[in-house]
Formats: C-alpha cells, sequence, structure tokens
C-alpha cells in the first residue's frame, strides 16, 4: 500500500483526519512528534534545534550545526517506520526530507481561517484577537522553519500531490478521497520503489553513524546508495587521517563494503526525483 503524507497547517484540523483514516482502513498514523521523541533520544537534538529557529537568522552559524544532525535523524526514523508501506504521516514540512517515489503520496490540507480561529479559540480558551495572533505567528514560524531546513516554501503547491479545502468539503468526504487513493494502482508500492526505500534507507543509517560519532559529528556528509555506482560518501576536503576514520565508520554499519569518498561537494538534500519510481 502507499504512504500518505500529510502536511498540516495550523489548527488544520487534520488530527481529526487522521483519526477518520485510521478507523475507516485501520491504517498506520504517526505525526512528526513521534519522530521528534526517536531523534531526543540523541541528546534532546529535536528540542534545542526548535528552540534556535527563533533566533536562526541572527544565529546562523549555531544553527547550521544542528541542522544535518536533525534532518539525518528524522530521516532515519522516519525511513524504520515507512520501511512497510500503508501508512499516514501527518507534520508540517518533514514530509520534503524524502525524494518522490510512486508509493508516496504528498497531501496539503488546507482550511479558512474562521475554522481555524474557532478551533484555536476553543482549544486554547483565548479570544478572537489571540487566537489570530496564535496562527498567524505558527503560520509564518513553519514557512521560516520549512526554508532554513529544506530550502522550500511549503506553500509551494507543486510540492504536494493533493491539496484539500476543509472549508469545501466535510471530514469524511475528505477521508473518502484518502481512502480511495490508497486503493490506486497509479499509487502502489513496487519492487524497483522498495529497493529505492531500502537504498535511502542504508545511505541515512550510514549518515547517522556519521552524526552520532564524536569524530565525525561537525562534518557534513552526505551517503549515496546506487544500484550501478555502490556506496558512495559526498562532503567537504579533508585529510588523508579524517578520511580514513570517516571510512571506517561508514564501514560499520552492516551491508556497507567497498565505499568511495568524493570530496569538494557539500550535501544537498535530494527532495524531488525528475522520475518517480
Amino acid at each position: 500500500m502507499p504512504v500518505i503524507f500529510i502536511s498540516r497547517g495550523t489548527m488544520a484540523g487534520v488530527h481529526r483526519l487522521v483519526d477518520c483514516l485510521h478507523d475507516h482502513t485501520g491504517v498506520r498514523c504517526i505525526s512528526v512528534e513521534d519522530l521528534e521523541k526517536i531523534v531526543n533520544q540523541h541528546g534532546e537534538l529535536a528540542t534545542r534545534i526548535v528552540e534556535k529557529l527563533a533566533s536562526a537568522t541572527s544565529a546562523y552559524a549555531q544553527f547550521s550545526e544542528l541542522r544535518w544532525p536533525y534532518i539525518v535523524l528524522l530521516r532515519q526514523a522516519m525511513l524504520e517506520e515507512i520501511r512497510h508501506d500503508n501508512l499516514v504521516y501527518h507534520g508540517y514540512s518533514s514530509h520534503l526530507l524524502l525524494p518522490s517515489l510512486c508509493h508516496f503520496i504528498r497531501v496539503r490540507i488546507e482550511a479558512p481561517m474562521n475554522m481555524r480561529m474557532e478551533m484555536t479559540m476553543q482549544r486554547l480558551g483565548c479570544d478572537e484577537e489571540k487566537a489570530g495572533e496564535y496562527i498567524r505567528e505558527k503560520d509564518d514560524q513553519r514557512v521560516k522553519w520549512a526554508r532554513f531546513m529544506y530550502a522550500q516554501d511549503i506553500r509551494n503547491t507543486m510540492l504536494y500531490d493533493l491539496t484539500l479545502n476543509m472549508g469545501h468539503m466535510t471530514l469524511n468526504a475528505a477521508c473518502g478521497i484518502i481512502e480511495n487513493l490508497l486503493k490506486e494502482p497509479d499509487f502502489q508500492a513496487t519492487p524497483e520503489s522498495r529497493a529505492e526505500v531500502d537504498r535511502l534507507y542504508l545511505a541515512t543509517t550510514i549518515e547517522e553513524a556519521l552524526v552520532t560519532d564524536t569524530r565525525t559529528s561537525t562534518i557534513e556528509i552526505r551517503a549515496v546508495v546506487d544500484k550501478k555506482d555502490g556506496i558512495r560518501l559526498i562532503g567537504p576536503y579533508l585529510d588523508a587521517p579524517e578520511i580514513e576514520t570517516v571510512i571506517e565508520i561508514a564501514k560499520s554499519v552492516p551491508g556497507v563494503d567497498a565505499i568511495q569518498y568524493i570530496t569538494g561537494y557539500s550535501p544537498q538534500l535530494e527532495i524531488e526525483n525528475p522520475l518517480k519510481l
């Protein structure tokens, strides 16, 4: 079955939609908060980077030091969950951690301001003015977050396969649309797309080993597992002893044998594939 990634805005009612999907289909559901609990096992990293976001424009160096480890560890936690398909993930922008594959469906949920205001007032017990301020502040933070972390504007509709406006349909209608997507042949996993997930998982496991080892935790190194070219590490210029250390750590990962280090490049997060597998 496919993996559904639901990008949610502030107080857009996505939790009710996810509950509906689970009740109707039994599909597993996880949130960005679930993944961040796993990331926080590594020194409260998720918490520290969120706290630094507010000052990121004036203290970018400190934020940058945490950005790559956070991306690697969050992607690793996500891949652990999606390797077996049949999953609904809901968050803000962390669906951008993975490239587009045929059994990945990206959905954006929008809701009109009046619905979001009403939900905010009920949940926070505040008046209309405070609710509006809260929504605008959170929306702005999430746009900034996606720009800093993934160099993407989450308001860009081309990042999604489907956008649903909850002001124009009932909860059951939205739930039914996504249920039908889960059954569509176009979105089913293939041997090729599952193999690509396995390659991504191995590459991220290598990156996790590097960012959690004190000898290499401050070096941004990207791993690429290619079915033709094997395993490559792409990172900055390092001297010979440092490269030996990097390769030693990478080879400690099960399934890693031959590996090459390519210097002179900085890591790039691949969000979109030109062709869906």
